[in-house]
């Protein structure tokens, strides 16, 4: 199974992109389950997603990556046993390091992992205002990111756009793909999955 982690700072649209990506991930047939934290404002409905055939594993409090990496791991390992998925997506807390659940992930036994990648998600409106308060942990998400989605890009001037995507690159030397989306309306989102290779 693939593995996808979407990251972000809280607030930055993570549940609602992920939504999003639903449709486009499991084109042909694919199976997707979802690991998240339910902390958001949008939690993802699992009575609507399981009329979809997904499967939701949802891990509350706490997070993903550090203190419920067991958790993970055993939900993961539940998954591939009872449902055998093609894409697991996992969405962590805000301040979250995507590339210590990879490496949470990497050569488990019992655990059968082909690609993973990492998407980033940028709040449009309050990136400028973050980056400095939270500086360290979205350098550790851009060091790993394979795509950077700015979303709610509706919601600020072209010209504040290009500040953030301009901070994007200087402050954190991110040198990979940017896409401006909105998570609400899935603009700009189904190209995702083939732009990053799953």
């Amino acid at each position: 199974m693939d593995i996808l982690v979407v990251a972000g700072m809280l607030g930055a649209g993570k549940t609602s992109v992920i939504i999003q990506l639903l449709e486009p991930l499991s084109a042909g047939g694919r199976k997707v389950a979802i690991i998240e934290n339910e902390i958001g404002s949008v939690g993802i409905d699992g009575e609507v997603l399981n009329k979809g055939g997904l499967q939701i594993r949802e891990l509350a409090g706490g997070c993903v990556c550090c203190t419920l990496k067991t958790g993970m791991i055993d939900t993961l390992k539940a998954l591939q046993a009872e449902v055998n998925p093609d894409i697991v997506v996992i969405e962590p807390t805000g301040i979250a390091d995507p590339e210590y659940i990879l490496l949470s992930v990497d050569g488990v036994m019992g655990l059968t992992v082909g690609t993973s990648k990492v998407v980033v998600v940028i709040d449009a409106e309050r990136f400028l205002k973050l980056k400095t308060m939270f500086e360290r942990p979205l350098k550790n998400q851009m060091e790993t990111a394979d795509i950077v989605l700015i979303n709610k890009v509706d919601t600020i001037p072209l010209q504040d756009l290009r500040s953030v995507e301009d901070s994007i690159r200087s402050t954190f030397k991110y040198k990979g793909k940017i896409v401006h989306v909105r998570g609400d309306t899935g603009d700009g989102i189904s190209s995702v999955p083939k732009e990053i290779g799953l």
